[in-house]
C-alpha cells in the first residue's frame, strides 16, 4: 500500500437544494478529470453512477422512482448483460441503515454486495470509486489505486474516496 498516491481535496459544501448526502461542489468533475473523462461530453457510455441521486455525469443508476436516473433499479443487483461494460463506476451509497430507510425505504445497503456488482460492470482495467466516510476495503478482482480525501466545511466529517481498478 506504500506506492499507493494519497490526495487532499478540500471542496466547497453541496448546495442546500441538493439531496441529502451529496457531495461537495466540484467533487465530480474533478475526479472524472483526473481520470481523463471530459465531462462536457456524453460518458454514458464510459462512467456508470450507482446510487445517482442528484449526479450530473455518466449513465445514472437509482433505486428511487423519482431520481433522474437512466436505469431504475437496485444496485446490488444490475442485469447481467452489463458485465465489463463501462470505464468506471463511481458509488455513493446511504452510510447507515438510518440513511438507507431515509432514502430508499429499504434496510442497510450492503458494501459487499454493490461492491461486487461494481466490480463487475467495469472493464479489465477500469476502476471503481467508493466515497464513503470510511476507508473501504478493496474488493476482490481489484488493486487500490488512489485515495481521496475530501474535507468540505467547517465542523464537517472528512470523507474519502478510494480508487479501485480492476484486474
Amino acid at each position: 500500500m506504500s506506492n499507493v498516491e494519497n490526495l487532499c481535496w478540500i471542496l466547497p459544501d453541496s448546495r442546500p437544494e441538493q439531496y441529502p448526502g451529496s457531495w461537495p461542489l466540484e467533487f465530480e468533475e474533478k475526479l472524472l478529470t483526473l481520470y481523463r473523462f471530459d465531462y462536457t461530453l456524453d460518458l454514458k457510455n464510459d462512467v456508470v453512477q450507482l446510487f445517482s441521486g442528484g449526479v450530473t455525469h455518466g449513465f445514472k443508476i437509482d433505486l428511487q422512482s423519482d431520481a433522474n436516473c437512466d436505469f431504475h433499479g437496485d444496485a446490488q443487483s444490475l442485469p447481467d448483460d452489463w458485465t465489463d461494460r463501462w470505464n468506471m463506476c463511481i458509488c455513493d451509497p446511504p452510510y447507515t441503515s438510518n440513511w438507507s430507510r431515509v432514502l430508499y425505504g429499504t434496510s442497510q445497503i450492503i458494501y459487499s454486495k454493490y461492491m461486487s456488482e461494481a466490480v463487475r460492470i467495469v472493464k479489465p482495467g477500469g476502476y471503481i470509486a467508493s466515497y464513503h466516510w470510511a476507508i473501504t476495503p478493496t474488493p476482490d478482482n481489484c488493486i487500490l489505486h488512489r485515495r481521496i480525501f475530501i474535507g468540505r466545511d467547517y465542523f464537517k466529517k472528512v470523507r474519502v474516496c478510494m480508487i479501485f481498478q480492476k484486474r
